[in-house]
């Protein structure tokens, strides 16, 4: 009889404590009506017009020019530098070749060239060669490259041959 009267009264204090956590817990959810609300009047964020917006090769310009293509950005890198290097040197005229790969193995370029070779043999005046680069860190590279030096418009020019035949094309200065 003892542990029937135990039983029930643990389980009316347990009930009465779970009705005691609900209260507890309706009064801390749902606020007073003349609960006060603290609000800042000074404003936190102060706006500042940026100016670099205006300047070239800035995010906000690639964002607002979508359109540009990689090759038109490209070539206005390349005459941004012409026009610098012009007005350096007006005296040094450059000469460029166009690079199509570059490989630490020999094989591998004679291979690229062989295949451009033949992918170009309509256009008479396209032709590569492969030269031998040794680098400051004596690094060696087989460079394809087209065999005689050319202005920057004409290295342009069959780049843009050469891309639209699907292949890679860098324009470098004849060394």
């Amino acid at each position: 009889m003892k542990d029937i009267k135990l039983k029930y009264s643990l389980l009316a204090l347990s009930y009465l404590f779970l009705v005691f956590l609900i209260i507890i817990s309706y009064v801390s959810i749902i606020p007073e009506d003349d609960v006060p609300i603290l609000e800042s009047t000074e404003q936190l964020i102060k706006e500042e017009k940026d100016n670099s917006i205006n300047n070239e090769n800035t995010v906000y310009e690639i964002l607002e020019k979508k359109a540009k293509s990689i090759e038109e950005i490209i070539e206005k890198e390349i005459e941004n530098e012409q026009k610098t290097d012009i007005e350096k040197n007006k005296n040094i005229k450059k000469e460029f070749r166009v690079q199509v790969a570059s490989f630490k193995e020999k094989k591998k370029s004679l291979e690229i060239s062989k295949k451009l070779m033949k992918e170009f043999s309509s256009e008479k005046e396209i032709n590569f060669e492969v030269k031998k680069i040794a680098l400051n860190n004596s690094d060696v590279y087989f460079r394809v490259v087209n065999d005689v030096t050319l202005s920057l418009v004409d290295a342009k020019k069959l780049c843009k041959k050469i891309l639209d035949k699907k292949y890679q094309c860098l324009i470098v200065m004849d060394t």
